[in-house]
């Protein structure tokens, strides 16, 4: 795979003003091109190896995650659209009947709950990461059915209609799921992907370094002084925006090739 930005010049350009750029970061996204070294550099750089190492999904796989994505969008369209036609009233909907909504719902909600069950699937297949989305899906189904649980009864009993239990099944089980979901979902809520995982708090050592070093050196001359042109001219533009000062521009430009992650711990203990 590839990353979002294509040499270290952009991805500084892209910094936030809010952030603290990572030299290890930078120099990870400099030798992109050779995963293997990548992952000598420290956290970020087996962060970032993580990600290119990743094949890139065929045609196939593209097109099964289409069309889960639109099995997702019926799985949340579904327990609203039951929990709706419950409570459907106004000046142009003439009020449901308890004898067609009643099974409208249940069955919107049997979708509902088959479309949990697979997201969670998926979403624990995909490596159990902080999503957004999948919280998102199992909070709106959840809430439609907390909903529908207590409405279901009230209008099957306004129109005098005879409610078996079984239809609340499906409307219990969207609403166990979703909320089942939800939670776990949001207990990762600091488990990101590879690109924005957290560094590590291991110490670096000196090995680290000179493993690094190593490996770098090992690469043609012409492809060195071409990323070590990216670099240095990434953390020039780094100094520019106010990231760096002219201490930690010229240690950083005089750190040996790969070794940039090393400097990161030195500048958080530096007041």
């Amino acid at each position: 795979m590839t990353l979002t930005h294509p040499d270290a010049r952009s991805w500084a350009r892209a910094r936030s003003a809010a952030e603290e750029p990572r030299l290890g970061m930078l120099e990870a996204v400099a030798f992109q091109e050779h995963p293997d070294l990548v992952a000598t550099f420290g956290s970020d750089g087996a962060a970032v190896a993580e990600i290119l190492t990743r094949r890139t999904p065929s045609p196939a796989q593209r097109g099964s995650t289409a069309v889960l994505a639109v099995l997702a969008i019926i799985g949340v369209i579904a327990p609203v659209a039951g929990m709706a036609v419950l409570g459907a009233e106004s000046y142009l909907i003439d009020r449901v009947p308890a004898a067609t909504s009643v099974p409208v719902a249940a069955a919107a909600f049997t979708v509902g709950a088959v479309m949990l069950l697979v997201t969670g699937l998926l979403w624990l297949r995909s490596g159990a990461r902080w999503s957004g989305l999948v919280c998102g899906i199992a909070v709106v189904s959840a809430i439609a059915a907390g909903f529908a649980s207590a409405s279901m009864p009230t209008v099957a009993a306004r129109d005098g209609y005879r409610l078996d239990q079984v239809m609340l099944i499906p409307v219990w089980g969207a609403l166990a799921l979703g909320a089942l979901l939800a939670v776990v979902v949001l207990l990762r809520f600091r488990v990101r992907s590879a690109e924005a995982a957290p560094e590590s708090t291991r110490p670096v050592t000196i090995t680290d370094r000179e493993r690094a070093a190593r490996a770098v050196a090992a690469l043609p001359a012409d492809q060195r002084s071409s990323i070590q042109h990216d670099r240095d001219t990434a953390l020039q533009i780094l100094r520019e925006r106010g990231f760096l000062d002219d201490a930690a521009l010229e240690q950083a430009l005089a750190a040996p090739l790969g070794t940039l992650f090393t400097l990161d711990p030195i500048r958080r203990s530096t007041p």
